[in-house]
Formats: C-alpha cells, sequence, structure tokens
C-alpha cells in the first residue's frame, strides 16, 4: 500500500477509535477508507476487526484505571456475546455484507429516533439499577442477538451494544461506554482469528489503522469520563444519523 494511503488509513483509525469509543460508527469511517485504499469490501471489514480490538484494549485499560470499569457486569454480558460473535463470523466469510445492509439501516434509523424522541431511551435516570443478562430469557437473546450482528458486520455493532447495555440493561451511558469496551474486546478477538484464518486481513493496513485507532481511544475514554453522559448521548445520536446516511448513499 502506497505510504500516502498508509497515512490516511491511519487517520481514519484515530476519527474511529475516538467515536467508537464515546459512540459508535467509527467502524464507518475505517471501513470504507479500506476500500478506497484497494481492499475488497471483505478485507477491508475484517482488516477493520483488528484496530477496532486495539482501541477497545486502550479505552477499557483507560477506564479500568480510572475505576469505571466493573468485572461482575463484563463477565455476566460477554460470555453470550462471545458465542454469537463466533457464529456471526463465521456468517460474515460465506455471506455477502449487501444482505444485511437494509437490516443496519433500519437498526440505526431507530436507535436515531429513539435517542430524539424519548433521551432516556439509553440515558436511564441517575440511581437506576442495571439489570443482569444471565438468568433473564430476553436479555439472554438479545445478547446472543447483538454479538451474532456484531460478528457480521462491525459497522453500527457499537450501537446495538449500547442500546443493549443502556436500554435493555440500564446502565448509564458512562458504565456502559466502560463496558462495551470490554465487551467488545472480548469478542472481537474471536472475529479477528475467524477473519485472518480465512485470510481476510491487509496486516500493513491493519497495523497503521491500529496505530491510529490506540491514540483516537485514549482522547476519547479520557473525554468520556470528564464530560459524563449528556455529550455521550449527542455524540451518539449525531454519528447514528451521520451513519445511517453512509449506508444509505452507499446502498443506492
Amino acid at each position: 500500500m502506497h505510504p500516502g494511503w498508509l497515512a490516511a488509513v491511519g487517520g481514519a483509525g484515530l476519527i474511529g477509535g475516538f467515536v467508537n469509543t464515546l459512540a459508535g460508527g467509527g467502524s464507518m469511517v475505517m471501513v470504507p477508507t479500506l476500500m478506497l485504499a484497494g481492499l475488497p469490501a471483505d478485507v477491508a471489514n475484517g482488516t477493520s476487526r483488528l484496530p477496532i480490538f486495539a482501541q477497545c484494549g486502550t479505552s477499557a485499560a483507560t477506564f479500568a484505571r480510572a475505576g469505571r470499569l466493573e468485572r461482575g457486569p463484563a463477565l455476566d454480558v460477554a460470555p453470550l456475546m462471545i458465542v454469537g460473535a463466533l457464529a456471526g463470523s463465521f456468517a460474515a466469510t460465506l455471506v455477502p455484507n449487501r444482505v444485511f445492509q437494509p437490516l443496519l439501516l433500519g437498526t440505526m434509523i431507530v436507535m436515531a429516533l429513539g435517542m430524539l424522541l424519548s433521551p432516556g431511551a439509553l440515558a436511564p435516570p441517575p440511581g437506576t439499577e442495571p439489570r443482569r443478562v444471565m438468568g433473564r430469557p430476553l436479555a439472554m437473546l438479545l445478547t446472543l442477538a447483538t454479538g451474532f450482528y456484531g460478528g457480521i458486520l462491525q459497522a453500527g455493532a457499537g450501537f446495538l451494544i449500547l442500546a443493549l447495555l443502556g436500554g435493555a440493561l440500564r446502565y448509564d451511558l458512562v458504565r456502559a461506554n466502560a463496558l462495551k469496551a470490554v465487551v467488545m474486546l472480548a469478542y472481537i478477538v474471536v472475529t479477528v482469528a475467524v477473519f485472518a484464518a480465512r485470510g481476510k486481513v491487509a496486516w500493513a493496513a491493519a497495523v497503521a489503522m491500529t496505530v491510529g485507532a490506540v491514540v483516537g481511544a485514549w482522547i476519547g475514554a479520557h473525554l468520556a469520563m470528564r464530560r459524563g453522559q449528556g455529550l455521550i448521548r449527542w455524540i451518539v445520536i449525531g454519528m447514528v444519523i451521520v451513519s445511517c446516511v453512509v449506508v444509505f448513499v452507499r446502498s443506492r
């Protein structure tokens, strides 16, 4: 890959790592940049998983050092998410991404409308007691489905995880972002292994994008802890709307 494209890929990683840590939608920057750099769509999808893995590790470590990462909730959510992601990542190597574009677009439109019309949908009132996953059939099914989607297509997965953690399980957005980082870290390592085994990772591009993603994640995690869930909610809304527009334009 040309050095100029490697620099552009690194810049896309920085932006993607930042917005993924605060909200989601970073793959809407990462994957198109990789495709513009000449990678096929399936390879771009696989390559983007490595910087997202590094970004999640960076943000999880940053939240943990600040005492904002809770082990119990992570262990409650992560196992079923990993099972779903493993199944989804195998499916992603067999089924064209275009099959899932209507699902992605519809999901993000619903989220954007829900957050605009009901600001508390992903931001429960202070003092709300979070709900557990294990032992609650509906929560278990939603967690499996979210992991399956993330295994298939990373674009939009962060939004779905926030919807699960904030909307269904009632964590505030700062705690939900910290949990999102560690849960995604757990399941993305599985998807990276699957995509790499199938030859769907361009390593030079992945390394360049990873460097940028780590820096962006560090900045995003510190900003999230300083500014709280009010800022996060508006960034989520903005990124959902932008992502909807990107997916709609690409699907035409």
